[in-house]
């Protein structure tokens, strides 16, 4: 096919070809007001409208310059064409033009409803005064109905209106109805219309015309270790979230970190995107955070020296590096994502960075720009970092058991090599101090002085080395060793024969030290969520200063504060529809074998069931089992695995305990042809009522299935052991000691009766809401009843949201547990703190609206607390959660209704900042 004409050009193209082959012109007339040409249209037009012809004329149309495009279902000519074809007609034989319009009806007389609307408009369009807008909206209202529908058709409809709709007469095409129908049409697709479209009314407006083809999405949030993953549909195992859209879901994602940027996520059907979280923020020495930037899939690797600072960032393919040197920022593109940075702390200011593509030397040029040089390197180097010698700044790159030291950072201009005993792990430099610092294999920390071209000390402690550091200012080292001793030396002419002195010992190894001498500390990072700190220079007790993110890395910055880099934290995800979720990547249970049962809640279905009720994911359920009524191959029990394998959850069989009569070869094949089927695992119901010999004869056939999960009621797990996929869910659990009772699993004797985190059991049926409430607080729940699928039934509906909010909170199923005073008797405040997660839980058993003060000691003045779970009808899930603020005294006051409960997640400042602009949707401003 050739170009398209332009509109000015489709005349004289028409004239050329006419010219040339007029038959094919001819035949073109005879479908200009048709919206396409299938091979019969064409096959009847030809022999109504050029007789005399063979089917010759067919081909050459459809290879002619006047079509755009031609296959075995319909050929279109260019809109330019048809227009134009459509004119002279009109001004010169407009009764050949009725009869093209007779033709056309009669032909497409049985096409679908678009088709014959769209060629109703060029009609129109092309005999009388241009048509009005509710005419247009007349003709064009098959179309609406047609988009505004779910499934396929409305798919199917949104391909034509775009392919289509820009192909009618400009009065029609610039009309509203047909400006809102295709931007409809775009995202019901999930495709962005044209910038013309969506140029043509603010931004408000726009997005009240795609919210007409919205509807309740449901997409999976999978926790990580180091982010999350979403998916639509929701893959097994993940949290079900609702929110709005059709082809696309647009979501905004963010660390719920001080100064973290909104970053933009479509996530379309079929599409599973995993986005992990680097973090890099400044901090104080007690952890307060004062800036973060958190990426979401993407990575930031920082380094910090003196008043000096860089951070390269990797999102989207793209790396940058911005440079702060004190003065000035400047910003540098790197052909690849990073592996070691460093900064010179003194002198001239250089940026070294090291990549898969070589080493980068980044300098500040004389007119303020940077000048990067990149050399190749023959080894990648495991450390670099600046110093300097008597007499100039040079680049000490570790490779192999030598440290070179570089001139200008220019690998081929070795000034001369630093020689070790084995191969260095770990270095720390420092141009203001002329010091380079090594750390080998063999757990022996080298000092050398590069002013005297002397090793200032050499010792050894007996262990590797995970993290070194050192002061600057008096020549002090720091290190870490794997048996998480901390040492350090002195700084000064001393240091040479000085032993190390321990400072502490912490809980793990550090993987990153930072001295900060005017704050008196030695901070460490371990990779947890978490700061450690001792007394600097004499060391003692080891303080922790809890982080909202796992530290990998802590460097000393200015003014006694810190630069810590890591992964992980809590991130927020906002729907378009104002739907807001925080969310913990964290450590979670391998969803690849029977782990997955320690942190999933099931419900055994009821023998008659057939259906299972849409969309139970959102209620925190993972798994169901079917019934022991239903045996496995038969059509019910077929019907209800697809149902359920269909909404992502996992499935157990039940096994019934045996009759008197009933032959153990029957219940093992029941259980053989369940686990073939296959099913998740298995749930044995009244353990204690199994005989010995057939519970030894299923554990030898589950030897088979080391992937399926067990499941058992009735009996201890150590009298019915079934190795590490087993779950033995015992009675439920109570809620007895006094207030301000403290359990970090496991329990300590004295308060045995709130239950450690192993602990799983089975929320009974028909439970006082109240009591049901306070159970769900509370780890260890593994099994709801069937009664709260019951659509129709308000206590089940009550208590479903309150299941939603648990399975969010890592805090609500796992760790510790405390019971703090409320003041009034009839309400119980249980106190949940997991990986940075703290959760209020408040219960009240008093037939009237009371109103308490409970105590929340970590309170300050941004510390705020969210509601996660509520019955409230007049507050639907869309408006923003209710949020209550602790008064000056640390105590929050809460209101709860009679016999209902009320959750809240504390946080420590305000999420999201008061300042901060409310609609991360807003287009930005001009």
């Amino acid at each position: 096919m050739t170009a398209a004409p332009e509109r000015g050009g489709a005349h004289r193209l028409i004239a050329e070809q006419r010219r040339h082959q007029p038959d094919v012109v001819r035949l073109a007339r005879s479908l200009c007001l048709a919206a396409q040409a299938e091979p019969y249209f064409l096959r009847g037009a030809r022999l109504r409208f050029a007789p005399d012809s063979g089917t010759g004329l067919e081909a050459r149309l459809s290879f002619s310059p006047l079509v755009e495009a031609a296959d075995s279902r319909a050929l279109v000519l260019y809109p330019e064409v048809s227009a134009e074809l459509r004119r002279q007609l009109y001004d010169h034989d407009p009764d050949l033009l009725g009869s093209v319009r007779d033709f056309t009806r009669a032909a497409h007389r049985g096409a679908p409803p678009l088709v014959r609307g769209f060629e109703e408009l060029l009609w129109s369009a092309t005999v009388g005064p241009p048509p009005s807008e509710a005419g247009i909206e007349r003709t064009l209202a098959p179309l609406f109905r047609q988009v505004l529908a779910d499934g396929d058709p409305a798919a199917e409809a949104g391909r034509w209106i775009l392919r289509f709709l820009p192909r009618l007469p400009e009065a029609v095409r610039q009309s509203p109805p047909a400006w809102r129908l295709q931007v409809m049409a775009a995202e019901r697709l999930g495709m962005e219309p044209p910038r013309a479209l969506v140029t043509r009314a603010d931004a408000d407006e726009f997005r009240t015309v795609r919210a007409l083809v919205h509807s309740e999405v449901e997409i999976g949030v999978r926790a990580t270790v180091d982010g999350l993953v979403l998916s639509r549909p929701p893959e097994r195992g993940a949290l079900v979230c609702g929110a709005s859209g059709a082809g696309r879901v647009r979501l905004r994602l963010r660390g719920a970190l001080p100064g973290a940027q909104w970053h933009e996520l479509d996530l379309h059907e079929g599409e599973h995107t995993a986005l992990n979280v680097s973090v890099a923020a400044e901090a104080r020495a007690d952890g307060t955070l004062l800036a973060a930037q958190a990426e979401l899939g993407g990575t930031v690797l920082c380094a910090r020296a003196g008043h000096r600072a860089a951070a390269a960032t990797t999102a989207d393919g793209r790396t940058v590096l911005r440079i702060d040197d004190g003065e000035s920022v400047l910003t540098v593109e790197l052909p690849d994502q990073p592996r070691l940075l460093a900064v010179a702390d003194a002198g001239p200011a250089a940026t070294a960075v090291v990549s898969g593509k070589g080493l980068h030397v980044v300098t500040t040029a004389v007119d303020g720009t940077a000048d990067t040089v990149t050399h190749p390197l023959s080894l990648q180097p495991t450390a670099v970092g600046w110093s300097r010698t008597a007499d100039r700044a040079v680049l000490c790159v570790a490779t192999g058991t030598d440290v070179l030291l570089v001139d200008y950072g220019d690998p081929d201009r070795v000034l001369r090599a630093l020689p070790h005993p084995a191969p260095v792990e770990r270095m720390w430099s420092s141009a203001r101090a002329a010091l380079v610092a090594v750390a080998d294999t063999n757990g022996t920390v080298t000092l050398h002085d590069l002013t005297s071209d002397t090793v200032a000390g050499r010792w050894r402690t007996g262990a590797a080395v995970t993290a070194l550091c050192g002061d600057p200012e008096s020549g002090a080292l720091v290190w870490g060793a794997a048996d998480g001793r901390l040492h350090a030396v002195e700084g000064g002419p001393a240091s040479a024969v000085a032993e190390p002195l321990t400072l502490g010992s912490l809980p793990a190894p550090a993987s990153s030290l930072a001295v900060l001498p005017e704050a008196g500390l030695v901070v460490a990072a371990d990779g947890g969520d978490r700061l450690l700190r001792l007394a600097w220079p004499g060391g003692g007790a080891v303080g922790v200063v809890p982080m909202p993110f796992r530290v990998r890395e802590v460097q000393r910055a200015a003014g006694g504060q810190l630069l810590v880099s890591g992964h992980g934290g809590e991130v927020e995800i906002r729907a378009e529809d104002g739907r807001s979720r925080l969310l913990t990547p964290g450590p979670v249970p391998d969803g690849a074998g029977p782990g997955w049962i320690r942190d999933s809640v099931g419900v055994v279905l009821p023998a008659r069931t057939t259906v299972l009720p849409p969309g139970i994911r959102r209620w925190g359920i993972g798994h169901v089992c079917l019934p022991a009524a239903l045996p496995p191959g038969s059509e019910a029990f077929t019907a209800l695995l697809t149902q359920a394998r269909d909404q992502g959850l996992r499935v157990l069989a039940e096994l019934a305990p045996p009759g008197e009569d009933t032959p153990h070869g029957e219940l093992l094949r029941r259980a053989y042809d369940a686990l073939e089927e296959p099913v998740d695992g298995l749930r044995i119901g009244a353990a204690d009522r199994w005989p010995e010999p057939l519970l030894a004869r299923l554990r030898h056939l589950l030897e088979a299935y080391p992937a399926a999960a067990i499941v058992t009621s009735g009996a201890p797990a150590a009298e019915i052991p079934f190795g590490p996929g087993h779950l033995p869910l015992g009675p439920p659990v109570s809620v007895e000691p006094p207030p301000e009772t403290v359990v970090d699993p496991p329990p300590a004797p004295a308060t045995a009766s709130l239950p450690p985190s192993s602990r799983a059991w089975a929320l009974p049926d028909a439970l006082p809401y109240p009591r049901a409430a306070l159970l769900l607080t509370l780890p260890g729940c593994h099994e709801v009843p069937a009664s709260l699928l019951a659509a129709t039934d308000p206590a089940a509906a009550a208590l479903r949201p309150l299941l939603a909010a648990r399975a969010e909170q890592l805090a609500l199923r796992h760790g510790r547990i405390e019971r703090v005073p409320a003041g009034v008797t009839e309400v119980t405040a249980i106190r949940r703190d997991h990986a940075g997660q703290s959760v209020l839980c408040l219960t009240s058993t008093a037939t009237d609206p009371v109103t308490v003060r409970v105590p929340v000691p970590e309170a300050t003045t941004g510390t705020e607390l969210v509601e996660i779970a509520h019955e409230d009808p007049d507050h639907p899930p869309t408006a923003p959660p209710r949020v209550l603020r602790p008064d000056a005294d640390g105590m929050v006051t809460v209101e709860i209704d009679a016999a209902r409960a009320r959750w809240f997640r504390i946080h420590p400042r305000a999420h999201p900042p008061p300042d901060e602009s409310a609609d991360p949707f807003a287009p930005p401003a001009p």
